[in-house]
C-alpha cells in the first residue's frame, strides 16, 4: 500500500514561492526595473516595448554626447539630425538585443548565475554579433546605406565591441543590483517569519498552560461536590457520579481542541449545569438562549465553563437562597456577544474575579488579538453579568475583522 503523502510545511511552501519569484524575476526583468520607479507598472508586451524605447532613447543620448565631445557642430540642426541618426540606430540595436535574449531566455538563465567578469564577458561577446547584426539591418533603412562601407571593417567591428561592452555592463550591473534587491528582501522575509513562527509557538503554549490551569479548576470542584454529598446524600452523590462520568467522556475530546462551536459549548454548559441542579435543587434556576443561527459559530474551547463556575461559585452558592443563572447569546453586526449573569451576591462592581476569570481575559487577548473583550458588571435587580465579546468568523490566523468590530467595541456597554 501506498504510504500517505505528507504535505510540505508552510515554511517550505513559502521558500519554494520566493524562490520561483525570484527566478521569474530574473527570466523577465528589464533593466529599467532596476529603478524603483520603473516597478510601479506590471510587465506586460506593451509595457516591455515602451520600457525598451526608453532605454535606447538614454543611449541614443550617450552616444550624441560622446560624439559632441569629439565632433564639433555649428548648429542645432546638426544636433538634432545627429541625435536622430543615434536614435534609429540605438533602437533598431536594442529591439534586436531584445528579440535575441527573447530566444536564448534559457542560456541567459543559467548565464546570470556565473560570476559577474563571466556575464559581462559573455554578452559583450554576443553583444558584438548582435550588434554587427542590427548595424546590417539598419544599411536597410532609407538614408542609411552608406553604413555598408562601413560594415565588417575593424573600426566597426572595434565600435560594436565596445557598445556590447557598455550594454552588457549596464546590463549587469542592474541585474547585479537588482538581484542584491530580491536577495535582501527574500532575507527579510525569511526574518519575519520566523519571528511569527516563534511568536505563534509561544502564545500557543501559553494558551495551552492557560488551558490547563481552567481544566483542573472544573475537574476539581465537581468532585469536591461528590465526596460533599456521599455521606448525607449517597443516593444523589451516585446519581451526581454517574452524570459526571457521562458528562468527562463527552467533553475530554472537545478540552483538548483549540476550537469549538457555540452549540457545542452551550451543550456542555446545559450538561455541566444539570449536574449542579442535583446538588442545590431548587435554589438554583437555570436558562438558556442560543440563537439557531449562532449555534454553528466558532470560538475557543473551554471558554464559557469559567464564567460559568464564577457565576456559582462567587455568586449563587455563597447565597442562601441561591438564584438564577442565563446563558444568552445575540450578534450585533459583526460581533458577537455571549452574557453569563446571574442574581447571587455580586462582585461588588469589581473588575476580575479570580483565576479563572483572569485566564479567559488572557486567552482572550492572545487569540483575538486585542479584539476581543471580558466586562463585568452588576446585574439588575441583583447579581453580577459577565458579556464576552467576539468577532463573528475570527480566523485566529488574521487578527483584522473590519471596521464594523472595532466601531462595536467603542459603544457604550450594553445591559445584560
Amino acid at each position: 500500500m501506498d504510504q500517505e503523502r505528507i504535505p510540505p510545511s508552510p515554511q517550505a511552501v513559502s521558500a519554494a514561492q520566493r524562490t520561483l519569484a525570484a527566478e521569474t524575476e530574473g527570466d523577465h526583468f528589464h533593466p529599467l526595473e532596476a529603478i524603483s520607479f520603473f516597478r510601479r507598472w506590471p510587465r506586460s508586451f506593451v509595457r516591455n516595448i515602451v520600457f525598451t524605447i526608453i532605454f535606447n532613447t538614454l543611449f541614443a543620448i550617450g552616444f550624441l554626447t560622446m560624439g559632441l565631445m569629439f565632433q564639433r557642430v555649428d548648429s542645432l540642426t546638426q544636433v538634432m539630425e545627429a541625435f536622430g541618426r543615434n536614435f534609429v540606430i540605438s533602437n533598431v540595436v536594442g529591439f534586436t538585443f531584445w528579440g535575441v535574449f527573447e530566444v536564448l531566455g534559457p542560456v541567459l538563465h543559467y548565464v546570470n548565475r556565473k560570476p559577474f567578469l563571466v556575464i559581462v564577458l559573455f554578452y559583450a561577446v554576443l553583444g558584438t554579433f548582435i550588434v554587427t547584426a542590427a548595424f546590417f539591418a539598419v544599411t536597410f533603412i532609407p538614408g542609411y546605406a552608406d553604413m555598408n562601407r562601413w560594415l565588417f571593417t575593424p573600426q566597426q567591428l572595434t565600435t560594436s565591441f565596445i557598445i556590447s561592452l557598455c550594454v552588457s555592463l549596464v546590463l549587469a550591473l542592474t541585474w547585479r543590483r537588482r538581484l542584491q534587491e530580491l536577495s535582501t528582501q527574500i532575507a527579510l522575509a525569511e526574518e519575519r517569519q520566523r519571528v511569527e513562527a516563534a511568536e505563534r509557538a509561544t502564545a500557543q503554549a501559553n494558551l495551552r498552560a492557560l488551558q490547563a490551569q481552567i481544566e483542573p479548576h472544573f475537574l476539581f470542584n465537581t468532585l469536591a461536590n461528590v465526596v460533599g454529598l456521599i455521606h448525607p446524600q449517597p443516593d444523589t452523590a451516585q446519581l451526581m457520579l454517574e452524570k459526571f462520568i457521562a458528562y468527562l467522556r463527552a467533553t475530554l475530546a472537545v478540552t483538548r481542541e483549540q476550537e469549538t462551536t457555540l452549540g457545542k459549548e452551550f451543550q456542555l454548559m446545559a450538561d455541566y449545569l444539570a449536574i449542579l441542579q442535583i446538588r442545590m435543587g431548587d435554589r438554583l434556576q437555570v436558562s438558556l438562549d442560543l440563537p439557531a443561527e449562532l449555534a454553528t459559530q466558532h470560538l475557543p474551547s473551554m471558554l464559557l465553563q469559567p464564567l460559568v463556575e464564577n457565576a456559582i461559585k462567587h455568586g449563587l452558592e455563597p447565597k442562601v437562597e441561591g438564584g438564577s443563572i442565563a446563558l444568552k447569546a445575540r450578534r450585533y453586526g459583526e460581533l458577537m456577544q455571549i452574557s453569563v449573569s446571574d442574581t447571587g451576591l455580586g462582585f461588588s462592581g469589581a473588575t476580575s474575579g479570580g483565576l479563572g476569570l483572569r485566564n479567559v481575559q488572557e486567552r482572550i487577548d492572545k487569540l483575538f488579538g486585542g479584539k476581543g473583550s471580558l466586562i463585568i458588571e452588576e446585574n439588575q435587580p441583583a447579581g453580577t453579568c459577565v458579556r464576552l465579546n467576539v468577532p463573528l468568523d475570527f480566523d485566529m490566523q488574521n487578527s483584522s475583522t473590519g471596521a464594523a468590530y472595532r466601531a462595536l467595541l467603542a459603544e457604550k456597554a450594553r445591559r445584560c
